[in-house]
């Protein structure tokens, strides 16, 4: 999620959690049986506490950062839909110590049961439970939350949504108070650990963050999730949600349109809700320039692909067509490094079987685009600004050393791709950067724990 410089001084009346009901976590603690799951910070009942519904939506909201007015908001809109005997909605947010800046009334982390609401700029929803202070960016503290919610609120099919700054393969969910952010392997470790526990595979994963359709970042996660939405591009301030003052159509209607065909007892699967949010974030192409969903079980094919290619590159002469191919395809991230340096896959491999002079490069070229139209499930773009985007990038600088921690990946321990990207240059220069310096907005970024 970005935060465009005109939002904060167009920020409409503040968003007003109302608080059910306070009590300290010392005295909560020692009524607890010895049986809970923690919460990094809280302990909560491990039974069920609401019927079996047909959905579970998890918003994990790591709001201690500068983006927290827009997250709280995201919540406010969600409440003009609510939960339902279809749908559990459930929200685990993190304002940090300060207390929610809008109206002084809580601070640090809860979890809400979000219910309908139709009061503008005031969170209703029900208190699940206090947590006081908690660390979003620990991929302990995601794993609990998707435990300790899957038990709580049974459901056929479960969406997860990550919502916060995001930097592509470097990592997303930033904690500006107890923590920094969390890498993409220990998001891929929180959701392991998380489906070993309730034996549940997550049906689907969305970043409403920045830059997240890449194709590193679903490799993290292809193992414990079926779907993954998400923006090559940065985002809106307001990211899936928007203003209703400017008539916009949001992800709450997306949930909504999906309980109303429920409720008429039509199957409505993890695929086309998938499909039905990436509808409505076409309509909104200012706020959501690109959006796609990837099918994670295809993300294997695409890395082999994909290695194919690299291959090829590393054996190649025409190394010349390849660096031009690269740096003529769509990128992404405002210019700020390495963000900039994220390019569409679709338009990397189109632009090889355009220039380059060797057969058998264009042909591991083709692979991969005949693999790319079976991992993208849906897939929108503003042709006017971002015509070549396909649905997910991958990392390529224009240099021979991959810093950012980019080997610490999945998808870098597999693949030869960063060794066929820097075949592609001359110099030695040594990685040496392991956190960027800013989000895609420009906003200061934490550096990573030792």
């Amino acid at each position: 999620m970005d935060i465009k410089r005109t939002d904060v001084a167009k920020m409409p009346e503040a968003v007003k959690p109302q608080v059910k009901s306070e009590t300290k976590n010392t005295e909560k603690e020692a009524a607890m049986p010895k049986d809970t799951v923690t919460i990094s910070g809280g302990k909560a009942d491990t039974g069920a506490i609401k019927p079996k519904a047909k959905w579970l939506f998890l918003n994990y909201v790591a709001a201690d950062c500068n983006l927290t007015e827009q997250q709280l908001k995201n919540l406010d809109q969600q409440e003009l839909v609510g939960s339902d005997k279809n749908t559990h909605i459930v929200a685990y947010v993190d304002v940090g110590p300060n207390k929610d800046p809008l109206n002084n009334q809580w601070n640090n982390a809860r979890s809400l049961y979000i219910t309908k609401d139709s009061t503008p700029n005031k969170l209703n929803s029900e208190l699940i439970e206090d947590f006081g202070p908690v660390d979003m960016s620990s991929p302990e503290t995601l794993k609990r939350f998707i435990v300790d919610a899957i038990k709580k609120f049974p459901a056929d099919h479960v969406a997860l949504i990550l919502n916060d700054h995001g930097g592509g393969f470097t990592g997303a969910m930033a904690d500006d108070t107890n923590g920094n952010f969390m890498s993409m392997p220990g998001v891929g470790k929180a959701l392991k650990e998380a489906e070993k526990v309730t034996g549940k595979k997550i049906d689907i994963v969305g970043f409403d963050a920045c830059l997240m359709a890449e194709t590193e970042v679903a490799y993290e996660i292809k193992d414990n999730a079926d779907i993954m939405l998400a923006s090559e591009e940065s985002e809106g301030g307001a990211g899936w949600t928007y203003d209703p003052m400017l008539g916009g159509r949001t992800l709450k209607e997306a949930i909504g349109k999906t309980q109303k065909l429920l409720s008429h007892k039509i199957a409505v699967g993890p695929e086309d809700f998938a499909k039905i949010v990436v509808d409505v974030n076409a309509q909104h192409q200012g706020d959501i320039p690109t959006f796609s969903a990837t099918r994670l079980n295809k993300i294997d094919d695409l890395s082999k692909s994909t290695d194919m290619l690299a291959e090829t590159i590393l054996k190649t002469g025409d190394k010349d067509s390849i660096k031009q191919a690269i740096k003529e395809a769509e990128a992404y991230g405002g210019g700020w490094a390495p963000y900039k340096d994220i390019h569409d896959l679709h338009h990397v491999c189109t632009n090889i079987i355009g220039k380059s002079s060797d057969e058998v490069v264009k042909k591991a070229a083709e692979g991969v685009l005949t693999t790319l139209n079976d991992v993208i499930l849906a897939n929108e773009n503003n042709p006017s600004s971002y015509p070549n985007s396909r649905g997910i990038s991958i990392y390529a600088p224009e240099t021979s050393s991959f810093g950012y921690d980019y080997k610490d990946l999945a998808f870098a321990k597999k693949t030869k791709w960063d060794e066929a990207v820097q075949s592609l240059y001359s110099t030695t220069a040594k990685a040496t950067e392991s956190t960027p310096s800013v989000w895609p907005d420009g906003s200061p970024r934490k550096p990573k724990k030792s």
